[in-house]
């Protein structure tokens, strides 16, 4: 039972006090502002702040114990190496980084309303400029929260060396070098987005002017020698200002435009309340872009999303087949190494409709719709409020069952691993318009109900508690667990209990450890094995993927495609066509290896089941085994204080068992997307050369010459460069394994050297039962919370 006393401490029936700092007037006023927003309920307040306040608590106590240890001595070699590692320990703890981000890429074509859409989520109407006209960067625009005063963003630039080599790609683009006949109506639309970005940066004689010219111009010498630009801004609208030249360009705009130049936007939003810290927003452009260096960062960031937001126009949602591109990609992010756990599509502009037109073609009645002959002043505005809800309710309805079905394809080829189920794609239908007019509260907005922005804020508290609860759990539970190891070290009267029961539980340790080293090289034989059909495969499909490759995508020949080919080409095999999307030689040629890296993972690596022989069921084994060993009773003869100091010594070391586990499934998921990525990266270097040589080719005619250059590469290397690439996956994979052999058996031999060491010296250690009795009431707090999850 807990009691309040007059000092604004928690008293404990153990006599603790907790002392809790009073709310001051103004934390109370931000709380309650807070609370008022659709997009928190109280009960994800209280948790969010409960969050941060066993956080920062647990912080104190750890600088508590670490002051107490520093202060220590000891003239006793032995001791002087266990208090050395005890205090490596805790300042581990201490610099410990509980707020690692949370990335949610948001994608959608051009004119789907994603700025309008982040600036209504984020309650900052001008943030990022929108347009509906006009080009837009290829850059990605993260957004986060900081504490800080000001609106602030960071521009990070192309090296110079980059954009020339992006420069001589847009150059052959323009068609001012190659005096190739050939019809190019395929090749327009790449012509006229090279033409776009040189107008842009070199002014309108820039398609004109040869790659020299271009490079003498020096449009570098108004580029810090950082390569980044930072702004600070007292509000949003003056930074979206200064921010415009660097995200598009507009007609009229008289400044110089650099967006074609930009890597990377960081913006940064002053104690946001609506964005936690350590969210943060990806703002994709596309599908890429056709610069090597923003590419690799698209392919990086995507790869690293926990969650991801597909925006489409209502009207043109379930169709349209960039939604289902992304929607295709996003889940080769979650299945081959990437995070992605939850995917929301976003269907926007849900208040432009014509609901005559609407109503008549789903045959909408009055008397359906609930309208009288008492309802004439008000009929227009409730019809489209009727049919704008009745247009929601049928795409969400549609959308959720045609991606439900494609999940559920994916799942039965039983060569994909997905780490979400089907209820964690979500469909939400907003109007930023309307959302606008109902935060101004406008009479005239009757529709504003119907937009799902609060929702959407909702969702992103949502992934952020799930993720926040989760590492202040582990996080408590490992200080708590040192904490009992600590207050047991001064007892020193159990040393042949203890020693006896290190050898049990070393042996039973060693012999986990060699089983699971032994599963390692089983399943490294059977990745060996999948790879070694990968590369048969792959030799019998190269030619056919070339012929495909250097023919026009959904044509009989290649007339016309000679531009986006030498793109290609120019590009090392890897090119975002405006006209025909992402092209990609090297991972097509890579397929058939990275099959089977999907049906080896989908039994080995996969974390969201734990069958017996993937990694998460291994991983259960060894903790099932030494746990249970642990937890076996002392002899009989044991005294009570002996059974004592043994319960803390096995709560301190399964608290390291689990911390250990966690950690090691992070780094598989880390590491997995450099092993799925390998054979592409390998098939790609091996390529180069052939794809060099076609490059340079010129004139008339370019194309079979080009055919010809790549086939013959192939021909006389493919048996060479498929073994490369499965030799780079193996050797990707064996690094992984070696690391995880040496993380389990470094950290659980230091595991069980502390729970089972002892501080027999003269001078005992400091006395730590206060901050034992401190953390304690946090653990059981924070324990109780995961036990009803």
């Amino acid at each position: 039972m807990e009691l309040e006393d007059s000092e604004g401490a928690i008293s404990t029936s153990s006599g603790v006090k907790r002392n809790l700092t009073p709310e001051t007037p103004t934390g109370k006023k931000q709380r309650k502002q807070k609370l008022k927003g659709p997009h928190i309920t109280a009960e994800d307040y209280e948790l969010w702040k409960n969050c941060d306040k066993w956080e920062a608590e647990t912080k104190k106590i750890v600088e508590a114990v670490l002051k107490k240890l520093e202060e220590t001595n000891s003239n006793n070699p032995n001791e002087e190496d266990l208090l050395l590692t005890l205090k490596k320990k805790m300042q581990q703890l201490k610099e410990k980084c509980l707020q690692e981000n949370i990335y949610v890429g948001v994608f959608g074509q051009t004119g789907a309303g994603k700025s309008t859409l982040l600036n209504a989520v984020l309650e900052e109407k001008s943030l990022l400029p929108t347009s509906s006209s006009g080009a837009c960067t290829s850059a990605i625009i993260k957004v986060q929260s900081y504490e800080g005063r000001k609106f602030k963003a960071e521009i990070e630039f192309l090296s110079e060396q980059d954009w020339n080599n992006e420069l001589k790609l847009l150059v052959e683009l323009c068609g001012n070098e190659d005096s190739d006949d050939e019809v190019n109506d395929e090749d327009d639309k790449e012509a006229e987005m090279a033409k776009n970005k040189l107008q842009n940066v070199y002014g309108s004689s820039g398609p004109e002017k040869s790659y020299e010219e271009l490079v003498k111009m020096n449009i570098y010498q108004d580029i810090p020698k950082s390569g980044k630009k930072l702004f600070r801004e007292d509000n949003a609208e003056d930074l979206s200002r200064k921010l415009d030249p660097y995200i598009r360009s507009q007609p009229y705009q008289t400044s110089k435009i650099y967006w074609p130049i930009v890597k990377s936007i960081s913006v940064y939003i002053p104690n946001c309340q609506i964005l936690p810290e350590g969210v943060v927003l990806l703002d994709f452009p596309g599908s890429g872009d056709s610069n090597k260096t923003r590419d690799e960062m698209w392919k990086k960031s995507l790869m690293n999303c926990s969650s991801v937001w597909i925006v489409s126009a209502i009207f043109r949602a379930v169709n349209e087949k960039i939604v289902h591109e992304i929607f295709g990609t996003s889940i080769k992010s979650a299945t081959n190494g990437g995070r992605c756990h939850d995917i929301a599509f976003i269907c926007t502009k849900t208040d432009d409709i014509e609901e005559q037109e609407y109503a008549r073609e789903y045959h909408l009645t009055d008397e359906e719709m609930n309208l009288t002959d008492d309802d004439l002043l008000e009929y227009d505005g409730k019809r489209k409020r009727y049919c704008i809800r009745h247009r929601n309710k049928h795409v969400k309805e549609a959308m959720k069952k045609q991606y439900e079905e494609k999940w559920t394809k994916l799942m039965t080829k039983g060569s994909t691993q997905l780490e979400f189920s089907k209820e964690d794609l979500c469909v939400y239908t907003v109007s930023a318009k309307q959302y606008w007019k109902l935060e101004h509260k406008e009479p005239s907005n009757i529709f504003a109900e119907t937009t799902e922005i609060p929702s959407l804020r909702k969702h992103i508290i949502d992934l952020y508690l799930k993720e926040r609860k989760k590492v202040v759990n582990i996080y408590v539970s490992e200080v708590w667990g040192m904490l009992l190891l600590l207050i047991s070290l001064n007892q020193n009267k159990q040393n042949e209990i203890l020693k006896s029961r290190f050898n049990t539980i070393n042996k039973e340790f060693h012999v986990s450890l060699e089983a699971f080293n032994e599963h390692l090289e089983d399943i490294c034989k059977h990745l060996q094995d999948h790879l070694k059909h990968g590369v048969q495969e792959a030799e019998k499909k190269c030619g056919k993927i070339i012929q495909q490759h250097t023919e026009r995508p959904g044509g009989r020949n290649y007339q016309g495609f000679h531009k986006t080919l030498k793109a290609i080409c120019r590009n090392d095999g890897v090119f975002n066509s405006a006209k025909f999307g992402r092209l990609d030689i090297n991972h097509d040629l890579a397929k058939p290896l990275l099959q089977q890296i999907d049906n080896f993972s989908e039994r080995t690596l996969q974390f969201n089941k734990g069958r017996r022989n993937s990694m998460k069921g291994r991983f259960n084994r060894i903790k099932l085994s030494l746990t249970n060993i642990i937890d076996e009773p002392l002899p009989t003869k044991s005294t009570a204080e002996n059974a004592w100091v043994w319960k803390c010594r096995k709560d301190f070391m399964k608290t390291e068992i689990n911390r250990l586990f966690y950690d090691l499934t992070k780094q598989i998921t880390e590491r997995k997307q450099h092993f799925y990525n390998a054979p592409s990266l390998s098939v790609q270097c091996s390529m180069k050369p052939a794809y060099e040589e076609a490059a340079r080719k010129k004139g008339a005619g370019v194309v079979p010459f080009v055919k010809k250059i790549l086939k013959e590469h192939i021909e006389q290397k493919h048996e060479e460069f498929f073994k490369d690439a499965r030799d780079s996956a193996m050797e990707q994979f064996n690094d992984m394994k070696e690391k995880l052999k040496k993380e389990i058996h470094g950290r659980m031999t230091i595991t069980l050297e502390l729970g089972f060491s002892q501080w027999s010296g003269h001078n005992p250690l400091p006395d730590f039962r206060n901050e034992f009795d401190q953390i304690t009431l946090i653990w059981d707090e924070v324990k109780d919370l995961s036990d009803t999850d």
